[in-house]
């Protein structure tokens, strides 16, 4: 899914830079800065709350999934590139600034790419938290010495970066630098339990005191900034991304409505452009309407498509793996939801298959897993089926079939 979802990543960035510096045109604005600026405003992604509902469907896994992700990455580096690129056009050209220090930018995007796959797993894996002795604090030295490197690296590459246009791009590179790292996630858990409570009064403190006290209410409230946010957000903003994946066949509109979700960063390019004088009050008001159009209709809509996609293509539930009999009851209270499972053998003697003698071992019966939604379209119908005689043996369990892990 690498190079479709790569394209779904320069569609879905360029239908709305370029359809949103159109329309602020059309509204009488001029091309540069203004245009340019509501387009790039436009162009990001947030697929955060898109990959939590993958998540929790469990079909993350799945090739649609996967694309989703992988746009939404290629999404990010663009729009980074747009960012700086815009704000280079301030004031005078200058060659050095517009040009030159982008491209810097992405080459050393690359090679901390490169690095992130085959440097950094293997530094700190093999070689340096190896070193470290283990222990069973609730914070370990071996985590403590893992949170040291990722600040560390987070201060050099948004220092190198800084000096390129955007200290946001060595945020950005420094993240992507430990997704390799085993075990997966652990990182990210480790950053996450250290500064969840510095981030979460931050970012309260980040938009109140820039995005939120920068809006000019009076213009925001108006009818005209009203009718001209509503039309941007429709078409440029909403529209631009649904049909940004014309090629993924009929996942096309699950991944379109999973890129139109805008977060923090969308909000910050347009107030930052209009701390620049590069749109003024009108524009700005604007660009709030479109992105608060996507930010409360993408998250209901994707949810509405995805559960519809979903159903109709019959996508397999996740299978837990539990290690003995006793375990199913714990791994249903962990499961949730109930579904139906008919389960297929072949009956060799069908006088010695009653529903209280045991089921003869699976790896024998070499069967295969069909699963179908049931006619209301919210069960799921599990059927193992073998060529030849069978009985059923219909058991009501919660969410999922269950595999010994000795079989």
């Amino acid at each position: 899914v690498g190079p479709k979802a790569c394209a779904v990543a320069v569609f879905g960035t360029i239908l709305p830079l370029a359809a949103g510096s159109l329309l602020t045109v059309a509204f009488g604005k001029p091309f540069l800065p203004d245009g340019l600026s509501v387009g790039t405003a436009l162009a990001p992604t947030s697929v955060g709350i898109a990959l939590r509902l993958l998540g929790e469907a469990k079909v993350l896994q799945e090739d649609f999934g996967q694309a989703i992700i992988t746009a939404a990455f290629v999404d990010d580096i663009l729009s980074l590139v747009l960012f700086n690129v815009l704000f280079s056009l301030t004031g005078d050209f200058n060659l050095m600034a517009t040009v030159v220090n982008p491209i810097i930018g992405i080459a050393f995007m690359g090679i901390a790419m490169v690095a992130a796959v085959k440097f950094w797993p293997k530094a700190i894996n093999e070689w340096i938290l190896p070193r470290v002795p283990e222990d069973d604090l609730k914070v370990s030295h071996r985590d403590e010495v893992l949170f040291v490197i990722m600040m560390a690296l987070l201060l050099i590459y948004a220092t190198a970066t800084h000096f390129l246009g955007t200290h946001l791009w060595g945020c950005f590179i420094a993240g992507m630098s430990f997704a390799c790292v085993k075990p997966v996630h652990h990182p990210h858990h480790v950053w996450v339990k250290q500064t969840k409570r510095l981030t979460s009064w931050m970012i309260r403190i980040f938009f109140s005191a820039t995005v939120a006290f920068s809006i000019p209410v009076d213009n925001l409230l108006s009818l005209d900034a009203f009718l001209k946010g509503s039309l941007m957000g429709i078409g440029p903003c909403i529209l631009s991304k649904v049909l940004c994946a014309p090629f993924m066949g009929d996942a096309k509109f699950v991944i379109g409505w999973a890129m139109v979700g805008r977060a923090e960063f969308a909000y910050l390019i347009a107030q930052m452009a209009a701390a620049a004088d590069m749109i003024d009050e009108e524009t700005f008001s604007i660009a709030i309407w479109a992105l608060l159009y996507a930010t409360i209709f993408a998250p209901f809509t994707f949810r509405m498509v995805l559960n519809r996609y979903i159903a109709r293509n019959n996508f397999e539930l996740e299978v837990p793996r539990v290690s003995s009999e006793s375990s199913i009851d714990a791994a249903l209270r962990d499961a949730g939801a109930r579904a139906a499972i008919n389960l297929h053998v072949p009956a060799v003697r069908p006088e010695a298959h009653t529903l209280g003698s045991s089921i003869p071992d699976i790896d024998e019966l070499k069967l295969e897993l069909q699963r179908q939604r049931d006619e209301n379209g919210k069960g799921v119908r599990s059927r193992f089926n073998r060529p030849g005689k069978s009985f059923l043996c219909c058991l009501f369990l919660n969410k999922s079939n269950f595999v010994r892990e000795d079989m």
